[in-house]
C-alpha cells in the first residue's frame, strides 16, 4: 500500500491512498471463500457451487464487501505510517476501482490538537461568600403574597386603570382579520400595554359592555407585517377583576405548608442559602474554565466548531421560541446569530480538548457505578424508570456521549478540588 498525506487545514489532514492489485486480488479470494460456503445457485446445493460460477453471480456483492474492508484496512494503516492522531470518522472520496484491480481513494479526517497544556492545579479563583440579608427574605415573601392574590371583582363601577378586564377581543387590519378572536382574553390595565393607548380607551367601560376602538399599531410590534398600521379593535368587558393581596401573616404562612410565618422565613431563607452557594459554586466553576480556555490558545477543528455552532444556534432558537417568537422569523436570523455564537463555540470546543487531555493526564475514568448513578439522575428528571432509561440509551447508541459527559464532569470537579478558591464578599 501506498499513501501520501498533506494537511488541507489546522487539524485537518487528508490522505492519498493507492491499494495495490495484489492485495485487492487477495481480498477478493477471501471475500469469494466466504461466499461459496453459503451460496445458493440454482442446480446446486447451498455452498457446492463452484466457486467461478459464484463469481459470475455474486461479483457486485464481493466487490461491494471488498470495498467495506479494503478501505477502512487501507486508512487505518495511512493513520499509522504517518502517525495522525485522528478525532471522528473520515471522509472518503474519490474512489477508483476500475476494472476491480488496484484501489485509489481520498480519505479527509479531522485530527487532534497539539498543544502543551498550561499548568491546570492550583488555579486562583474568586468564589462569593454567601450571605442572605433580611431583604432577601422579605423579597421573597412579597413573591409569595403576590402568587396567593385574588383576583375579585370590585363594587359595580366601570373599568379603571389597575383593573383586569376579562374580554373577547377581535382586530381587523386593512378590513381583514389581524388574528382568530380571542375569547376570555384577561387584559391588564396599563400603560406599558403591548397596544399602547387600548387600556386608556377601555377606562369607563362597564361590566358587558361592547366597544369599538381604532388605534395604530406600534412600529415594534412583533408581527411586522401589521406594525404601524391602523387596527379597529371591538372589545367585549365580559367581567372586571380587580387584584387582592393577602397580608404577610400567619395564614399566609399555611397556605404554603407551614404553621406560622416565622417557620416559613426559616424555609425561605435555606432555600435562598440554598440557591446562592449553587450559584456561587457555578460561578466560581465558569470562571476556572474560562481561566484555563484563555492559558491555552490552540486551533480547533473546523468541523467540530460548525456543529458546535449549529446546536447553539437551534439551542438559541428553541429558547425564544419557548418565549414567545415565532420559529419562521427565527429561520432568518440564523447567520446573525452564527456570528453571535461563533467565538463561544470555538471556547467550547478548545474546553471540550483540554478537559480531555486533563481527564488522561490525571487517569480520570468513567465507571459503571458511574453510569448507573447517572442513569438514576435522569430517570429521577424524566419521571421514566432507571431501566426505561438504560434501555433508550443503550437502543439508541447515546451511552458513549453520556460517560463522555460523566468524564468531563468529572475533570471540572478535579479542578475544583485543587484549585486556590478565594472567597469574597
Amino acid at each position: 500500500m501506498k499513501s501520501k498525506s498533506k494537511i488541507l487545514e489546522e487539524c485537518r489532514t487528508q490522505f492519498e491512498i493507492q491499494v495495490p492489485e495484489k492485495d485487492i486480488a487477495s481480498a477478493f479470494e477471501e471475500v469469494y471463500d466466504e461466499i461459496t460456503k453459503a451460496a445458493s445457485i440454482p442446480g446446486f446445493r447451498p455452498g457446492k457451487a463452484p466457486k467461478e460460477l459464484v463469481k459470475k453471480h455474486y461479483s457486485k456483492n464481493a466487490r461491494e464487501e471488498v470495498l467495506k474492508r479494503v478501505i477502512p484496512a487501507a486508512y487505518t494503516a495511512a493513520l499509522e505510517e504517518h502517525k495522525v492522531n485522528p478525532v471522528g470518522l473520515p471522509e472518503i472520496s474519490e474512489v477508483n476501482f476500475e476494472g476491480e484491480k488496484a484501489l485509489a481513494f481520498k480519505a479527509s479526517v479531522d485530527t487532534k490538537p497539539e498543544f502543551k497544556l498550561k499548568n491546570y492545579k492550583g488555579i486562583k479563583i474568586n468564589k462569593k461568600k454567601v450571605s442572605i440579608s433580611e431583604e432577601d427574605i422579605s423579597k421573597t415573601l412579597q413573591n409569595l403574597q403576590e402568587i396567593s392574590a385574588q383576583y375579585v371583582a370590585p363594587d359595580d363601577r366601570p373599568v379603571q386603570m389597575g383593573d383586569y378586564v376579562v374580554s373577547d377581543l377581535e382586530c381587523m387590519v386593512d378590513g381583514k382579520p389581524a388574528h382568530k378572536k380571542r375569547e376570555n382574553l384577561w387584559l391588564y390595565m396599563d400603560k406599558e400595554s403591548l397596544v399602547p393607548g387600548l387600556p386608556e380607551k377601555m377606562v369607563g367601560m362597564k361590566k358587558g359592555e361592547e366597544k369599538d376602538i381604532d388605534l395604530t399599531i406600534p412600529e415594534k410590534y412583533p408581527d411586522k407585517a401589521l406594525a404601524g398600521k391602523l387596527a379597529k379593535y371591538h372589545i367585549a368587558a365580559k367581567d372586571i377583576k380587580v387584584r387582592k393581596l393577602p397580608e404577610i401573616n400567619d395564614e399566609l404562612a399555611k397556605g404554603f405548608g407551614k404553621p406560622n410565618l416565622e417557620d416559613l422565613k426559616k424555609d425561605i431563607r435555606s432555600e435562598l442559602e440554598q440557591r446562592a452557594k449553587v450559584g456561587a459554586e457555578v460561578e466560581a466553576e465558569n470562571s476556572l474554565l474560562n481561566k484555563l480556555i484563555d492559558d491555552n490558545d490552540f486551533h480547533v477543528p473546523s468541523s467540530f466548531v460548525k456543529r458546535q455552532l449549529e446546536y447553539m444556534v437551534e439551542d438559541s432558537k428553541r429558547h425564544l421560541v419557548e418565549k414567545g417568537f415565532k420559529k419562521e422569523e427565527l429561520d432568518k436570523k440564523d447567520a446573525e446569530l452564527k456570528e453571535k455564537f461563533k467565538n463561544d463555540a470555538v471556547k467550547r470546543v478548545r474546553l471540550l480538548f483540554i478537559l480531555d487531555e486533563i481527564a488522561r493526564s490525571e487517569k480520570i475514568e468513567v465507571t459503571d457505578a458511574d453510569v448507573e448513578e447517572a442513569y438514576k439522575s435522569i430517570s429521577a428528571q424524566s419521571g421514566k424508570s432507571e431501566a426505561e432509561v438504560k434501555n433508550y440509551y443503550e437502543k439508541e447508541e447515546l451511552t458513549p456521549g453520556l460517560k463522555d459527559k460523566i468524564r468531563e464532569t468529572k475533570a471540572i470537579q478535579f479542578l475544583m478540588k485543587n484549585a486556590e478558591i478565594l472567597e469574597e464578599n
